[in-house]
């Protein structure tokens, strides 16, 4: 599904349901399978993360990938709570039609924030190469930043890669005289994959094969926003 949007403030912030939080359950599938390494290095996989620009042949129409699918018009909401108080939700919404990022077919996703009274609106351009690794090239955003790969010396970074190992580390996204962003993996199983988000804030995803993100916690403000059920 998605990946962790950039930090704003810590309490009231936009956090990407495209780019999740520590369930119990997904703490018990997960747990017991070592120690990650440390972040330390810039690739994964034999990948240049993070990249200016791209070479449009390297990359697909679609966003498949089993931990980050993104089929056009697919919806999720996710209720925000902390301490059994109910704060607020996310909404994400994959946007149908492609739009062009960096000559790149990219997939928009929207995703609407309304955490403690705090409302935010954001989109996140993502594309996805012909391994199946998904990157995040872009961002338009209400409240933080907006960019675009290649453009003012934004680069694109690794939203998901085809193949988490426990342990890998990567760069999300890198912008100029801004905090860069990175993930690594924590814990995995099968099903399931933690990650956990640094971008001035720290953030714990949850995303599960075939369901995308399921759960994200923020480990600054202490709340987490868990995906409700589909009907």
């Amino acid at each position: 599904m998605l990946a962790p949007m950039p930090p704003a403030v810590r309490r009231r912030r936009t956090v990407a349901v495209l780019g999740g939080l520590l369930l119990t359950a997904g703490l018990s599938a997960c747990a017991g399978l070592g120690q990650p390494a440390p972040y330390d290095s810039p690739g994964i996989n034999g990948l240049e993360i993070p990249t200016p620009s791209a070479d449009p042949a390297d990359f697909v129409a679609t966003v498949d990938n089993p931990w980050l699918a993104l089929e056009p018009g697919a919806t999720w909401h996710y209720d925000v709570i902390e301490d059994g108080r109910t704060l607020g939700t996310i909404d994400a919404e994959v946007v149908p039609g492609a739009s062009e990022v960096a000559g790149l077919s990219a997939t928009a996703v929207r995703t609407v924030t309304d955490i403690d009274g705090a409302g935010d609106e954001e989109t996140r351009f993502y594309a996805q190469d012909v391994d199946g690794n998904v990157w995040l090239v872009g961002a338009d955003s209400e409240t933080g930043v907006s960019w675009r790969a290649g453009e003012d010396g934004a680069e694109a970074g690794l939203a998901m890669p085809a193949d988490p190992r426990l342990g890998d580390g990567w760069v999300t996204y890198r912008l100029p005289n801004l905090l860069e962003a990175t993930t690594r993996v924590e814990d995995q199983s099968r099903e399931m994959v933690q990650t956990r988000h640094e971008a001035g804030t720290t953030t714990r995803t949850m995303y599960e094969s075939g369901a995308g993100l399921v759960s994200i916690e923020d480990l600054d403000a202490g709340w987490q926003a868990v995906l409700e059920p589909q009907q």
